[in-house]
This record gives C-alpha cells, sequence and structure tokens, in this order.
C-alpha cells in the first residue's frame, strides 16, 4: 500500500516475458512512485536554505570561470582559453559530485537512525529494497540540482572555442554517472552506520582519497595511454573522455575501450554498492546474500572479459603481460569476495527456510540464499571458472602470437595460472573454514588478514634468514622455502625456460598441489562443522516444538476439563431445580 495515497499497487505482469515485466515496472514507477523518494521530496522542499546554497554555489562558480578566462584569455588564443575553463571547471564540478554526493546520502539513513524515526519506516512494511532505492533517488536527486545548476556555467568555455557542443555534454553526462556512484557510496556507508556525525566523518575519510586517486589515475595517467591508441586525444588533461568519445575513430578499440569498458567500470560498483545498502538493510533473520550473490555471478563474468580486452589490443610481444595483469586483477577481485562472503551465517534461518517451504523456492534460489557452504561453493565454481578462462584465452592469444618463442610464454602462463588456481582453493576453503569454526564475522576477517600476510611475506623471510644461515649454497636452494608464498609464482616463471626443473620449479610444483589439496581439506573440514552446528540447532528447534507441543496438549486438555467441569455443574444445577 502506497503511504502517500492509501492505495494498493497494482498486480504483477500477466505475462512473465522480460519485456512485459520490464513494461510493468517502469508503468508501475510512473503511476505509484517510489514512497520514500517522494516523502525525501517533499522534506526537502520545506527546507528554505536549499535554494540559497544552490545560487550561492552557482555564483561562485560563475565568478571563478569568469575571472580565469578574463586572466588567462590575456596570454594565450581563445581557443586554448576554451580548453583550459573546460579543464578547470569539470574537475571542480568533479570534486564537488565525488564529495558532496556521498555526504548528501550519508545522511539518509543514519539520520533516520539517530533521530529515531527509522522503526517508523520499517513499521511501514516497505521492503528494504524499496526503501534503499527511495533513499537512493532522493539523495541523487540533490545532487543532481547541483550539477544542473552549473550547466549554464560549464557552458561558458564553449564560448571561447576549442571545445565543441558535443564535448561539454559527454562531459555532463559523466559528471551524472559519477553522482550516481558517489551517491552510491554513501548510501552504502549510512546503511551501516548508527551514529550521522559518524556516517559523514566515515565517508569523507574514504570518499576524498578515493576520488583524488581515480582523478590522478583514470584521468591524467589513462589521458597518455588514449594518446597512445588516439593521437587525437591530448596527453595530460585529465578530463580526456569527452574529447575521446568526439574525435577518435569508431574501431573495435573504440567500443572495446570507450563502450564496454566504462559500461563496466560503472554498472559492477554500482550495482554492489546497492546490493550492500539492501543487506545492511535487511534483518540478520532474513535472506541478505541473494543479491550479492546474484551481483557476483553476473559480474565476475563481465570483469573477466573486461580483464581479456588488453589482450586483444596490445602487440603480440606485450599479451603475456597484460593477460597476467587481467589474472592478477581477477584474484584481487575474488579474494575481495572471499573477504565479503566471510561474513555469511552457518545457514539459513528458520525464518527463511519456512518462507522457501510456503513460496516453493527453488533449487537454485535455495542455493543462492545463506549459508557458508553454498557461499564456499559459488565462490569455487564462479572463481575457477574465470581463473581457467583466463588461461585458456590467454594460451591461446601466445601460441597465436607472432613471438620468437610462445612455448616459452605459455609456460610462464601455465605456471602462473596453476599456482593461482590452488592457491585461490586454499583461500576459500580457509574462509569457509574459519567462518564454521568462529562465532563473529569480524573475527573471521581479521583472521583471514592475518594469515594472508603471513602466507605472502613469512617465507620470503624465512628464505632470507636461511640465505645467510647457509652462505655456501646456491640462490636457488636458499628461496626454495619461499615457495609457499604466492608471490613465488613470478619466481618459478623465471625458471620456464630451463630444461632441468630444478629445486626451485620442484618446490613450486609441491606447493601448488599443497595449496590444492590443503584448500579441499579445509572446505571438507567446514562442511562437516556445519553440518553439525546444523544438526545442533535442528535438535534443538525441534525440542523447543516438542516443548511447546506438550504446552498447547496440556492447554487444550485443561479447557477441555473447565468446559466439561463447566457442563456438568450446568447440568447439576438444572437436575436440582424445583419443576
Amino acid at each position: 500500500m502506497s503511504v502517500q495515497t492509501g492505495s494498493s499497487p497494482s498486480g504483477g505482469p500477466s505475462s512473465r516475458r522480460l519485456v512485459d515485466r520490464a513494461r510493468h515496472r517502469v508503468g508501475r514507477l510512473v503511476r505509484d512512485p517510489n514512497p520514500i523518494w517522494i516523502r525525501e521530496l517533499k522534506q526537502a522542499a520545506r527546507l528554505g536554505r536549499t535554494p540559497i546554497i544552490l545560487l550561492v554555489f552557482a555564483m561562485l562558480m560563475t565568478l571563478l570561470v569568469a575571472s580565469l578566462g578574463g586572466i588567462v584569455s590575456t596570454d594565450v588564443s581563445p581557443a586554448r582559453t576554451g580548453v583550459i575553463l573546460f579543464q578547470v571547471f569539470f574537475s571542480l564540478a568533479y570534486f564537488v559530485v565525488t564529495l558532496v554526493g556521498p555526504a548528501v546520502a550519508a545522511n539518509s539513513i543514519a539520520s533516520e537512525r539517530e533521530g529515531r524515526t527509522w522503526e517508523a519506516v520499517l513499521l511501514t512494511g516497505i521492503p528494504p529494497g524499496e526503501i534503499a532505492r527511495g533513499k537512493f533517488l532522493a539523495a541523487y536527486t540533490a545532487i543532481s540540482m547541483y550539477v544542473v545548476m552549473l550547466a549554464p556555467v560549464g557552458a561558458l568555455p564553449f564560448l571561447f572555442g576549442g571545445i565543441t557542443a558535443l564535448e561539454v555534454v559527454i562531459a555532463f553526462l559523466f559528471l551524472f554517472l559519477i553522482a550516481l556512484l558517489s551517491v552510491a557510496f554513501g548510501l552504502a556507508i549510512s546503511s551501516k552506520m548508527a551514529s550521522l556525525r559518524g556516517a559523514i566523518l566515515v565517508t569523507l575519510l574514504l570518499a576524498f582519497p578515493i576520488s583524488s586517486g581515480l582523478f590522478l589515475a583514470a584521468g591524467a595517467g589513462l589521458s597518455y595511454a588514449a594518446h597512445g591508441a588516439w593521437p587525437e586525444v591530448p596527453e595530460g588533461p585529465p578530463i580526456w573522455l569527452p574529447a575521446a568519445y568526439q574525435r577518435a575513430p569508431f574501431s573495435l578499440d573504440y567500443v572495446l575501450f570507450l563502450v564496454l569498458l566504462p559500461t563496466a567500470a560503472i554498472a559492477v560498483p554500482a550495482w554492489f554498492l546497492y546490493q550492500v545498502t539492501v543487506a545492511n538493510l535487511t534483518s540478520d533473520s532474513d535472506d541478505r546474500s541473494s543479491g550479492l550473490k546474484t551481483w557476483l555471478v553476473v559480474c565476475t563474468p563481465v570483469l573477466a572479459a573486461a580483464a581479456v580486452v588488453p589482450a586483444l589490443s596490445v602487440d603480440p610481444s606485450d599479451r603475456l603481460l597484460a593477460i597476467l595483469a587481467g589474472m592478477c586483477a581477477m584474484l584481487l577481485f575474488l579474494t575481495f569476495c572471499v573477504f565479503l562472503f566471510a561474513g555469511e551465517p552457518i545457514g539459513p534461518s528458520r525464518r527463511v527456510e519456512v518462507r522457501w517451504a510456503r513460496d516453493g523456492a527453488s533449487l537454485l534460489r535455495r542455493f543462492f540464499g545463506p549459508g557458508v557452504m553454498r557461499s564456499a561453493y559459488l565462490l569455487l565454481g564462479v572463481g575457477v571458472a574465470a581463473l581457467a578462462a583466463l588461461w585458456l584465452v590467454g594460451f591461446e592469444r601466445i601460441v597465436d602470437a607472432s613471438v620468437v618463442s610462445p612455448g616459452f610464454s605459455a609456460r610462464q602462463l601455465g605456471y602462473f595460472a596453476s599456482y593461482a588456481l590452488a592457491f585461490y582453493v586454499f583461500l576459500v576453503g580457509l574462509g569457509a573454514f574459519l567462518r564454521a569454526r568462529t562465532g563473529s564475522s569480524m573475527v573471521t576477517r581479521v583472521l583471514l588478514v592475518t594469515l594472508l600476510f603471513a602466507i605472502a611475506v613469512g617465507p620470503w623471510i624465512v628464505a632470507a634468514i636461511a640465505g645467510l644461515i647457509a652462505r655456501n649454497t646456491t640462490g636457488d636452494d636458499a628461496l626454495v622455502v619461499a615457495a609457499p608464498s604466492p608471490f613465488y609464482a613470478f619466481l618459478m616463471m623465471s625458471r620456464a625456460g630451463s630444461s632441468d626443473p630444478g629445486a626451485l620449479l620442484t618446490s613450486g610444483f609441491v606447493a601448488t598441489a599443497g595449496w590444492l589439496a590443503l584448500g579441499l581439506g579445509l572446505l571438507a573440514g567446514a562442511r562437516s562443522r556445519c553440518a553439525a552446528l546444523t544438526a545442533q540447532r535442528d535438535a534443538a528447534f525441534a525440542q523447543t516444538d516438542a516443548l511447546l507441543a506438550q504446552e498447547d496438549e496440556a492447554t487444550r486438555a485443561a479447557e477441555r476439563a473447565a468446559a466439561a467441569a463447566a457442563e456438568g455443574e450446568a447440568r447439576g444445577g438444572a437436575a436440582g431445580s424445583p419443576a
């Protein structure tokens, strides 16, 4: 039922086709907009300071751009002045969006909790996903007003020349897309925090280094790579994407690097932040895993395809480096997912199981539900498939490349990929085992970080000590003890051209097999532990149900006895009364 109108929403679509479902959803959004969004807009409209803030902000930006244009135009040509103003304005607008957007979003949910109005929102019966979308739309509307107010100022560089109208439009479009990510980021943090000040402080402390790093890396850093691919794109300025869309010739590289990769770079984190917000707003006894697992299954192939893109465009001599970089990025992403799902419950709660039984949930829906082993199996299947696919594609690209020794590069890739696959299996098993043995997700993640750091760094410290003690041995003999470290795979790659495996490669193969066996063993241990805990929980529930059934039966027996006694008294009274 709508909070604003008090009317019930319309039923679902008559057809289950994707097109009909999408048409029904769009029509429902038009007829019955999100009630949380409408409420937030009404509250914002009552604030008299909002138009004043927007006016002052627009005036300051106008004075800054106009003053800078007047100063610069005295020394350089008008076209160069337009380019400088374009870079300055959109750089400032980028930081406004990436800092103000998260702060505005961080104010949404945390303020409800601090103001004791969050319980009233929950009592409306609106599902967590609807609440998250309403809060997002409200914050996104607020930050979009800043961008719209800046539109006349952003058009000033176009008047000087050097910048086309399409480049200005594309730059504003990317501002709206960056605002989407910024708002989703602030909302995800706000959904976890109980204090308004804490939410804003944490959001700004994280947003500033992230936005600055992305501005330098994806802005100024990638401009040199873009200039190397398309000489028409200037190198050095951070705002280079609009020029690339306008000036780069249309080709396969254009589609890959300017269409597919930016789409994935925006859609994947935005969807993740939305699912994190929904999970944080969902009760602990409810299903908080299905959305994140759906995101994992859909986005892992997308990121794997994005990791392959550089190997399709670079020179044959650089393909090995490109595919190794893609595999390292994929391994980092999968490691992050292991930490993400380290907070899974041992199994689905009774509330979730009852809902599954009532709705007749399919096996796939149950598999995507809460549970340590469900998450471990999903991580194992998706991650191994992604790494194996990158290995196969990289092998095919290296073998077909016109290089001096494709066999040498193929062996290097094989050494790295096999070690990465085995270590990833161990990582998944370790995460599942620690979660099954500990009672807190925070403890699991802390132990996982500690053990990973010890495994990655510890063997090299031992190797250095062993090299100092055994000075008469060769360098390879001293490095053998570092085989358990995942960085040892790069050392194995350096020996790929040797005909004799030697102790260094042999120890690497042994470590690979050891990590694989240990990971499978940890998975088996986690499975047995989860099964035992689930059996204990089911036994406790069965005992509780039996006690409740006994109490219900005793209550019914007492009610029957009382009714019989009352009936007997009524009959006795009727028999003893005079005719």
